[in-house]
């Protein structure tokens, strides 16, 4: 089923038919729903990642302050790591953003790789 979704949404792309077939809607809605719902899972996700980085630095900074240990390194390597974290996931949500708005496009593109 999915082999003739993609053969009719080609057709359609083609100029070979006038409108998707019922068949090709579904899966392009599909396709398109999958990719609001990981859009939504990183968008959550980059939101706890940013709050937990910047929690987690002011934690270590303050407690450098106050104690004067070697916690400057751990607010460092917080801040980098929980940096890099949310650099993928902003990515990852760009990404899926995108799949999302132009769905048939993404479609095209993922079965010609």
């Amino acid at each position: 089923m999915k082999h003739e979704a993609e053969q009719e949404l080609l057709k359609t792309l083609n100029g070979q038919l006038s409108e998707l077939p019922a068949v090709a809607k579904t899966m392009v809605q599909q396709y398109q729903m999958s990719a609001i719902v990981l859009s939504i899972l990183c968008g959550v996700l980059f939101i706890a990642a940013l709050t937990g980085t910047i929690w987690l630095s002011i934690f270590f900074f303050r407690k450098h302050h106050d104690h004067h240990d070697s916690y400057d390194f751990v607010s460092a390597m917080t801040a980098m790591l929980g940096g890099t974290v949310s650099v993928f996931l902003l990515t990852a949500l760009c990404l899926n953003i995108t799949h999302a708005c132009a769905p048939i496009a993404s479609i095209i593109k993922d079965l010609l790789n």
